[in-house]
């Protein structure tokens, strides 16, 4: 008898899984193009976001993460399947991911995580973004300046700061603003380009033999995905880092200052919510950064014999001991 009710029960599940995965095959697709690999994925992040919105994984949406591992030459492989796939929304967490998808696909929305949504060319505006883009306008050149600022103010006696090139992020607005700050505070830059973490450990030892005291590090995908390596070569090479999100000073980075994680994953959710419930790109606005936090991490200064002064860790909104 206890044999007969286990076939059924095997039926049972039998018949029931491919009706479920069919059900789940037929939610609206939301394709998500990761710049780095599983380790430090904005995966969970997002997830949590969008649940908090109602947009549950399984429930009454799909989402497919694709990670290009630090090697933007994936993107346009990774876009073209999200089209083959009819994705209802590709979310892109760098400018090199946007492009991909803008040039994949000329209807489907595509939510971006940019440096600046209007100089990078994804909007005609942030009011009105006018095509099948919208997202999230970093505003990096003026956060490259505040991050200069504040280097400078840890290391009142430094002259010549490095600063690692993301060179898959092209922003003419985002160097010269990096060139009047480095001016107006009397240093000299010490630009490094780099095009994916392989290029890390050379970036250090160059920034070291050109005489570099500190380095910027400025908010990128990739930086952001591979923050371990550059936590540890920071650390390595004793060379006072700022970067740009709180999760870069948690791994190494002897301060941060940036956009509120928080804050920007619930706009990223909030726009896909948005797009997936039928509202277009072309009138959807594209957000820019409100929040800022400053990050100082005090372990890291105590490794590399960096003295942080009061006055920058009064300002702090948070100080890692």
């Amino acid at each position: 008898m206890r044999g007969a009710a286990l076939a059924v029960l095997a039926m049972w599940f039998c018949a029931t899984i491919p009706a479920l995965a069919q059900d789940t095959a037929g939610l609206p697709l939301v394709g998500v193009m990761v710049t780095g690999g599983t380790a430090n994925s904005p995966s969970a992040r997002l997830r949590e976001a969008l649940a908090a919105l109602g947009d549950v994984e399984g429930r009454n949406l799909r989402l497919d993460f694709r990670f290009a591992d630090g090697d933007a030459r994936r993107f346009p492989e990774m876009a073209e399947v999200f089209v083959k796939e009819k994705a209802s929304v590709i979310v892109a967490f760098t400018d090199a991911g946007a492009r991909a998808a803008q040039r994949a696909t000329r209807t489907i929305p595509i939510i971006a995580v940019a440096g600046d949504c209007v100089a990078d060319g994804f909007s005609t505006s942030l009011a009105k973004p006018g095509g099948n883009i919208t997202g999230v306008s970093m505003i990096e050149p003026e956060l490259e300046a505040k991050q200069l600022q504040i280097l400078t103010e840890m290391l009142p006696a430094a002259r010549r700061v490095g600063v690692l090139n993301d060179h898959t992020v092209v922003s003419p607005a985002r160097l010269q603003a990096r060139e009047d700050g480095a001016r107006a505070l009397g240093i000299e830059l010490q630009s490094v380009d780099v095009q994916g973490p392989d290029d890390f450990a050379a970036a250090f030892e160059a920034l070291c033999a050109g005489g570099a005291e500190g380095v910027d590090v400025p908010v990128t995908s990739m930086m952001v995905s591979f923050r371990d390596q550059l936590g540890t070569l920071a650390l390595k090479y004793k060379l006072p880092a700022v970067c740009g999100l709180p999760e870069m000073a948690a791994a190494g980075c002897l301060a941060s200052y940036g956009t509120s994680t928080r804050e920007l994953f619930g706009t990223l959710a909030e726009l896909t919510d948005k797009m997936l419930k039928g509202a277009s790109p072309a009138d959807t606005p594209a957000r820019q950064r409100t929040q800022f936090e400053l990050v100082i991490n005090l372990k890291v200064a105590r490794a590399i014999g960096i003295t942080v002064p009061s006055s920058i860790l009064a300002r702090a909104d948070e100080v890692i001991e």
